[in-house]
């Protein structure tokens, strides 16, 4: 009922205004700026989601999950720990479809098992943009970007223009963060910026915690009025203790008070071989540490030509279980080369050379019993079991080679683009597992293409089509199949196909009755899914094989509105998402030869059809301004098997409502504070499959703080 009146006071309070031609009214830009290249390539026909600095600060945001999830078309934890969903992509799709850079370098996870990762590398007080293409840009970005595009800006993306600031955020839920940033012209010519951020906050349950700092520092030299490079530095590092696991019946009994029961665990093995054990409780640590390097090159060699160079690396490791000696490392190596031609009037080419080279592994010992050559225990002077450290590995490369161009030709209203892409992937991976070992290579070539056109009607608005070829590799389960060979259990490359995205999009731009409009309507189809499957051999052997077995069609309507009346200011933005997944002939090939899959279709799995987020701001004075925050989250199917169905079938909506306050000088000092979840909905925020583990959701929290800036 609350979020029924708070709607319909909405809709009045807009109407009144709308009506009122005594109210001066604003007209927004509908120009999109991009801080990349790429979306400044794709702005003419992809309606690119942009998150200011301005729609952070002072919202009372812990972490760029939380920002992220108040886009209805992005949600963040419901299809897994940490995943992030953009446009539907569902539960064990979710992870590959994306692609996520930090100031335009790759930090997106090679592998995602046995530990799952999510991306809240960059504290928000670091932030200055967000940019979201969503369902695209697989022909300036490659593998694994049906879902979409998410680059994050920090402050050292314009070091051109450093900034000298320092905050303070607190919340009642005893959630604290510190940040200072200190920059400066030391010559006319040389830019520093220097930036650390501290965050300390407890977590839902008795005992969990996540505690984290961040230091980022950057150059930036004027070589001349032509070119300029920039060297970036960051390092994060994440110490934490949460769990993850948790029963609906042990949440109802014991609340925030759970704690997870004594577990023992084995940490190594004695001169005598007995296993050195030690009882801990069955809290998960989230541990995490990360050094990026980044340098950037720009040359404006003529006034139609220019060149971009980018060079990065990421170096680090994470773990979320509960073993802290089980670390999941990583490193990226790559450099991006664009060339920017502009030819005619308007029209342009974009030239690109893409190259990099991806590390994972995870290593640790398994404890067994140490047998002799009739696979009998060995027994110590005591008649003690002997026990003896077995080292397991699990090791992935991906090396990425691409060639991409991009074409913009522009015939009076219309503009038309043209592009493609040709990748050459190359997975190498061994594994030692106690299920058995393997090593292998594989190269697969793929290409993506881009046809879209776009009519500018009027100054600001304009309506698009666009279709775009995209594809998604294996990751780094799925490159390996797991089969019986000689009676051995033997990792293998996969025959798996790279899936194959076709995606379709029409949009509207425009400025109508009073309000910017943003309209999206897509549909994208890939006809052979690629999901991990336990399958029987001839031999009834149960193996585990990636397989190409299912299709899927997502579909959806994006909508966002934007008015500005006098002091008022309204924002209404909305998400439907819609889905189906079918065998396809390979799949009904496989059932008819007898084999079974347990599973059926529920529509898209853990993607809520309907998502709204409304905003209402008011400037009271010049120095004050409000606002609230409405965000309701529909319902979604939990399931896919139909031994899931009658227990699992749909996850219940809900409604959160947050206020927020906020005053500012001319001496640079902003005060804020605000409630989050004001009416104290009670909410998951993940349930997994038959509603055996829940998070639940921060209830209402009282936030408050301030930021000087020079």
């Amino acid at each position: 009922m609350k979020h029924k009146i708070f709607i319909f006071n909405l809709i009045l309070v807009s109407s009144i205004f709308a009506n009122n031609k005594d109210i001066p009214v604003e007209l927004p830009t509908s120009t999109i700026v991009s801080d990349y290249i790429e979306g400044e390539k794709l702005q003419g026909s992809k309606n690119i989601i942009i998150i200011k600095k301005s729609d952070i600060e002072g919202k009372g945001y812990t972490s760029i999950s939380e920002i992220l999830d108040d886009i209805p078309s992005i949600s963040v934890g419901k299809s897994g720990w940490g995943e992030i969903d953009i446009r539907g992509q569902g539960v064990d799709q979710a992870a590959k479809n994306i692609q996520v850079m930090v100031d335009g370098a790759p930090i997106t996870t090679l592998v995602n098992h046995p530990f799952q990762t999510n991306y809240n590398v960059i504290p928000v007080a670091q932030i200055e943009r967000i940019e979201i293409i969503p369902g695209g840009g697989a022909v300036l970005y490659g593998n694994g970007a049906s879902g979409g595009v998410i680059n994050i800006s920090t402050n050292l993306k314009k070091i051109e223009k450093p900034i000298t600031e320092l905050g303070y955020e607190y919340s009642d839920n005893n959630k604290k963060r510190y940040f200072v940033n200190a920059g400066t012209k030391i010559t006319e010519k040389l830019n520093l910026q220097l930036n650390f951020s501290k965050d300390d906050e407890d977590l839902y349950f008795v005992d969990t915690y996540r505690k984290s700092d961040y230091f980022s520092g950057g150059l930036n030299y004027k070589i001349s009025d032509k070119q300029n490079i920039s060297l970036k530095y960051s390092k994060f590092n994440e110490k934490g203790q949460f769990i993850k696991n948790i029963s609906k019946n042990n949440l109802l009994t014991f609340g925030k008070n759970y704690k997870p029961s004594f577990r023992t665990v084995t940490i190594g093995v004695d001169e005598k071989g007995q296993r050195i054990q030690e009882r801990r409780r069955g809290y998960l640590a989230s541990t995490r540490e990360s050094e990026m390097y980044n340098i950037n090159y720009n040359y404006q060699l003529t006034e139609k030509l220019r060149i971009i160079v980018d060079g990065f690396k990421d170096k680090g490791y994470f773990t979320n279980n509960n073993d802290e000696d089980k670390k999941m490392n990583q490193e990226t190596l790559g450099t991006k080369i664009k060339l920017d031609y502009y030819y005619g009037e308007k029209n342009n080419l974009l030239l690109g050379i893409d190259y990099h080279l991806q590390k994972a592994d995870l290593r640790y010992f398994d404890y067994i019993r140490k047998k002799n050559d009739k696979g009998n225990d060995i027994k110590n002077n005591e008649g003690k079991v002997v026990y003896v450290a077995k080292e397991l590995n699990f090791n992935y490369e991906r090396n990425v080679k691409a060639l991409f161009f991009l074409n913009k030709f522009v015939y009076k209203d219309f503009e038309f683009t043209q592009g493609v892409r040709q990748d050459i992937t190359n997975w190498n991976f061994e594994k030692n597992a106690n299920d058995g070992k393997g090593a292998d290579n594989r190269e697969v070539k793929n290409q993506a293409y881009e046809l879209s056109s776009a009519w500018l009607y009027r100054d600001v608005g304009r309506i698009y089509a666009r279709y775009e070829r995209g594809f998604t590799g294996p990751d780094g389960v799925q490159i390996s199949d797991r089969i019986y060979e000689a009676g051995n259990r033997v990792y293998k490359k996969t025959d798996a196909e790279d899936e194959i995205f076709d995606m379709y999009e029409i949009g509207l731009r425009d400025y109508l009755l009073g309000s910017t409009v943003n309209l999206t309507a897509f549909y994208t189809k890939t006809d052979n899914q690629l999901n991990r499957l336990s399958v029987k051999n001839s031999q009834n052997q149960l193996e585990y094989r990636s397989m190409n077995l299912l299709k899927t069609n997502r579909y959806g309507v994006e909508a966002s509105f934007y008015q500005k009346f006098g002091k008022f200011s309204f924002e209404e933005s909305y998400s439907w998402l819609k889905g189906k997944t079918n065998y396809n002939s390979k799949g009904d090939k496989f059932i008819a030869e007898g084999n079974k899959i347990d599973w059926e279709d529920s529509g898209l799995k853990k993607v809520p059809e309907h998502n709204i987020v409304l905003r209402v701001s008011y400037d009271f004075t010049k120095n004050i301004a409000g606002g609230i925050i409405y965000k309701y989250s529909g319902g979604y199917n939990n399931y896919l098997k139909k031994s899931e169905r009658e227990q699992d079938s749909l996850v219940r909506s809900n409604t959160v409502t947050d206020v927020v306050l906020s005053y500012s000088n001319n001496y640079g000092i902003t005060l804020y504070g605000g409630i989050n979840n004001i009416f104290n909905e009670e909410y998951y925020s993940y349930i997994s499959d038959g509603f055996a583990t829940v998070i639940p959701s921060d209830r209402r929290t009282l936030f408050v703080g301030f930021k000087y800036k020079l």
